[in-house]
């Protein structure tokens, strides 16, 4: 399997990619890197998944309560993740600027307009 990598936070920074051998079963990962291994990724992914629901939660005002309610009844799944062209993704962050951020990204749009 190719698998690539870009460091966003240096500019000009290359795009590297390498190929892997990614078991495609779970019985294939348990052959490949042991049962610990495994385990340690599996756990590791899904408290990232579940780290990134609570913060869809939070974003949307869900109280404590529900939030602890929802996550209680969360399951991982298996996602595709949807890449945000640059404008979707700025338009998105948007309604959490405060109004002085909003003027002043507006004063800056305005600038290189």
């Amino acid at each position: 399997m190719k698998v690539s990598a870009t460091v966003k936070k240096l500019p000009g920074s290359p795009s590297v990619a390498v190929e892997y051998p990614i078991p495609d079963t779970l019985e294939g990962f348990r052959k490949s890197f042991g049962d610990e291994v495994t385990y340690a990724a599996a756990k590791g992914a899904t408290v990232i998944s579940l780290q990134a629901f609570l913060r869809r939660l939070v974003e949307k005002g869900t109280s404590q309560a529900e939030i602890q309610k929802q996550a209680t009844a969360w399951k991982p799944d298996v996602r595709t993740i949807v890449k945000q062209s640059a404008f979707e993704k700025a338009t998105s962050s948007l309604g959490k600027l405060s109004p002085d951020e909003r003027k002043k990204l507006l004063a800056e749009l305005q600038r290189m307009g």
